[in-house]
């Protein structure tokens, strides 16, 4: 049986030519008791953003406790990938849960300390310890 959180966000139409554009990124969801742990992989632009806040919003909301996500494997991250993670962080913080970037690529790393907003994304939140999954 496939786990439903084990695809690829849908393809994005590119509306001046009309031709469709395979996604950039790939995304992989482990749900766990309490938290579900998200590997996303290749590049987030804004053409695959809201494919990609679709589904971790959708892991996020599934999950008891909060989203795990690794961004390791991320070779690119644009301004509308960095709304997707401040998205997710008020979602969580307004739900009772965490959101926690548990690796970033050093392209993430960069947009992180460029906005100044790396505390705030890479540290759980207060009072909400890390359950295993």
């Amino acid at each position: 049986m496939t786990d439903p959180f084990d695809r690829r966000p849908a393809t994005p139409a590119d509306t001046t030519s009309g031709t469709m554009h395979p996604s950039a990124i790939a995304l992989v969801f482990e749900p766990g008791p309490q938290r579900v742990v998200a590997r996303v992989r290749g590049e987030i632009d804004m053409d695959d953003a809201h494919g990609l806040r679709e589904d971790l919003v959708a892991a996020l909301t599934s999950s008891r406790a909060g989203l795990d996500l690794d961004l390791s494997g991320v070779t690119f991250c644009d301004s509308s990938g960095l709304h997707v993670l401040l998205d997710l962080h008020k979602l969580a913080t307004e739900s009772g849960k965490s959101f926690v970037l548990t690796a970033v690529s050093r392209p993430v790393a960069h947009l992180l300390q460029l906005t100044g907003i790396q505390q705030t994304l890479t540290t759980p939140t207060p009072g909400k310890a890390k359950d295993p999954t």
